[in-house]
């Protein structure tokens, strides 16, 4: 497996929006053609260093296992035993973690100056996760859904393809979002649910979405940073940073710094 380059995909990823509507059909479709594949391929190692939707299991000792030394001193210290013996053993294995992400990406006109940022957060997202039970989902005034949780047809290429034709416009409706969020993850079983918002929180339409927010087991949310309308979001900002099941991050207006918010966004 190549070694995961950020700077290849952050700068594919610029690189296709920024030309997506000033080419013609035919040139842009070369470039596509092009780009996408090879920010996929680089992208397929990402987080595979420290993958941690697997978790320790531990297991009886048998000769020829792995130790956890760290573990096993501690288990040793905290006996009290005088002499080192096989019971202060500690053997572990990795077993794997079913989980299930759902990506809301806020596409109204108020995000409008972010949009880019945002959507090439959702593209190394969905790369990132493309063998995971994932779902994303655009909204504005409305929800469309960009790759359902049950779709495992549509490949990464269709996906990120979907994500660059994004255009910003509407009002913002968080509450239906929502609503469409948990219908989407309804239809996967598995132990954790993960809810990944990206928005300015600017709810500009549709009913209040904290009731709904509540009822999610892990949120995360991404906040765009405009100034302009921070007085108006602070009161919110405050309700969030009180309720246990929410964590919040900013999106850096450097392309550069993605990379490194996602990690924290998935692995916090």
């Amino acid at each position: 497996m190549d070694k995961f380059d950020s700077n290849l995909v952050l700068e594919s990823s610029s690189l296709i929006f920024q030309i997506k509507d000033h080419l013609e059909p035919s040139i842009e479709k070369k470039l596509m053609k092009i780009l996408i594949p090879r920010m996929i391929r680089h992208s397929e190692s990402f987080f595979h260093s420290i993958d941690r939707s697997k978790y320790p299991l531990r297991i009886p000792y048998m000769p020829g296992r792995r130790w956890n030394i760290e573990k096993t001193i501690f288990k040793f210290l905290a006996s009290g035993d005088a002499t080192f013996n096989y019971s202060h053993v500690v053997c572990e294995e990795r077993k794997e973690r079913k989980s299930a992400v759902i990506l809301l990406i806020d596409k109204s006109h108020s995000v409008i100056q972010h949009l880019k940022f945002i959507i090439i957060s959702a593209i190394i997202f969905s790369l990132a996760l493309e063998k995971k039970d994932m779902g994303i989902v655009g909204f504005d005034t409305q929800p469309i859904v960009i790759k359902s949780m049950k779709d495992k047809r549509i490949s990464s290429s269709q996906i990120v393809k979907k994500l660059i034709k994004l255009s910003s416009g509407g009002k913002t409706d968080i509450h239906s979002a929502l609503m469409k969020a948990q219908k989407e993850l309804s239809t996967i079983i598995t132990k954790k649910k993960t809810l990944v918002l990206i928005s300015d929180l600017l709810a500009t339409s549709g009913r209040d979405f904290l009731p709904v927010l509540r009822k999610f087991e892990d949120v995360r949310i991404i906040v765009t940073p405009r100034r302009q309308t921070l007085q108006l979001t602070k009161p919110l900002l405050g309700h969030l940073r009180r309720m246990n099941n929410v964590k919040l991050f900013l999106l850096p207006e450097n392309e550069r710094l993605i990379l490194n918010m996602l990690e924290k966004v998935l692995y916090f």
